[in-house]
């Protein structure tokens, strides 16, 4: 449960649903398995066990979701070994060349046909919506699937304001600064690095590297601008934040994994609210300071 990647946005204006209506909400996108001839199907399930209804689970006074996504695995290479198979029987019956509009129908027969046999692989996207603080947090490893989450959850409500976090001043030239002139409180370098030449493009990149490696030093007096900075903020997690300001590769430190073991397991999923409450709470004081150091906009400004 415990989130490796931090896609943040901006609630623009405050969420009023309580967790049951918003239950009674996602209904509507609850998520079915993929049909026959469908590639791809997506909607809401339990974030807690798939096969529980209830489709949220809050806790903290956050809201915690879970977007399933399955999709038919029909290998490439066997769809294009098919249609070269059958392109070539067309041109050696019937004397002729097969050109684009044919071979685009010939291809979408072939997927019509592959499909209801194809094995399927799915995948499952967790976010959480902290009301109090005007957040919607998703765990997402690339900005397709967290634009999906978005959607699906769009589709659900009819309307979401929420945008990602943008600040007064470019977060690279931010980062830049700290390089130079030491980081905030209680946040620490890791070591990662990833600099860029906004000239050519040309990356330069640096792991479990000294903070007082001359190179940086020389990258950043040559123009460099920080692409990717590993931070350890407040012993509480090692990160990498991206110069769009997502943060990425969180890893949380084992004393604070460590502070729930003595949870009862014999109430159900009580483990489970301590470390979403625990989770929450990191993040929301984490965010809280990011939004200060990278000079966030909200649209209440």
């Amino acid at each position: 449960m415990w989130f490796r990647n931090c896609h943040i946005y901006h609630l623009t204006t405050p969420f009023q649903h309580s967790p049951e209506e918003l239950a009674e909400l996602l209904e509507n996108q609850r998520f079915s398995s993929v049909g026959r001839q469908d590639t791809e199907t997506l909607g809401w399930i339990s974030p807690l066990n798939r096969q529980f209804e209830h489709l949220v689970h809050a806790a903290n006074g956050c809201i915690l979701l879970c977007m399933r996504k399955e999709q038919k695995v029909i290998p490439a290479s066997m769809v294009k070994e098919t249609l070269e198979e059958r392109v070539s029987t067309i041109e050696a019956e019937e004397g002729r060349k097969v050109f684009g509009k044919e071979k685009s129908a010939l291809k979408d027969d072939i997927l019509s046909l592959l499909k209801p046999k194809a094995l399927s692989k799915s995948s499952h996207t967790y976010g959480y919506i902290d009301p109090r603080n005007n957040l919607l947090v998703i765990n997402a490893g690339s900005n397709s699937v967290a634009d999906s989450f978005i959607q699906l959850l769009i589709d659900s409500l009819g309307t979401l304001g929420a945008i990602r976090l943008m600040g007064e001043e470019s977060p690279s030239a931010i980062m830049n600064r700290w390089l130079k002139d030491g980081l905030p409180h209680g946040w620490t370098l890791t070591g990662q690095y990833e600099f860029k030449d906004p000239q050519n493009d040309r990356v330069a990149k640096f792991k479990d590297s000294e903070e007082s490696n001359p190179l940086i030093d020389d990258l950043l007096e040559d123009g460099y601008w920080v692409e990717k900075l590993g931070i350890r903020f407040k012993d509480q997690f090692n990160a990498v934040i991206q110069s769009d300001m997502l943060v990425k590769s969180i890893k949380f430190d084992d004393e604070l994994l460590k502070e729930n073991e003595d949870v009862d397991d014999v109430e159900p999923y009580a483990r489970l609210d301590a470390d979403l409450v625990l989770m929450t709470q990191t993040f929301a004081e984490f965010i809280a300071e990011l939004k200060t150091e990278f000079k966030v906009i909200t649209e209440k400004e």
